[in-house]
């Protein structure tokens, strides 16, 4: 995925589950809740109470809401690799960068990246080319 790197952040406010191992700290691996802040292709900023430890792999669950009312949200299932983290706003916020998608998920997050924020997608994307 290194040609992907730096692509241009689009601001969000959609819900990520994760997994954190914290076996180090005495405690149990179990399910955190985050806010996604900024993302792009290639990462994202996840806003959490949760410190994440950096340059350790991070199983997330991206939940997208729909942009139709009533639709369900679309999730998105990504392994990243947590790069730094930063006290805002008395929580952590962790930049990471994504791995490997399942399934479809990379072509999936494109998608909703490109009806909600087109303009913005499309001129990067002449940029690149």
């Amino acid at each position: 995925m290194d040609e992907k790197r730096n692509q241009p952040r689009y601001p969000t406010n959609w819900g990520v589950r994760f997994l954190c191992d914290c076996k180090k700290h005495e405690q149990d691996i179990r399910i955190h809740k985050g806010v996604a802040q900024e993302i792009s292709t290639d990462g994202v900023s996840l806003l959490s109470d949760h410190h994440i430890c950096e340059q350790k792999r991070v199983a997330m669950q991206l939940m997208i809401p729909s942009m139709l009312n009533g639709a369900q949200e679309k999730m998105i299932k990504i392994i990243g690799n947590s790069v730094t983290t930063i006290v805002k706003e008395g929580k952590f916020l962790t930049h990471i960068e994504f791995l490997h998608f399942e399934e479809d998920g990379l072509k999936e997050l494109e998608k909703n990246l490109l009806k909600r924020f087109d303009q913005q997608f499309f001129a990067t994307a002449a940029k690149r080319a």
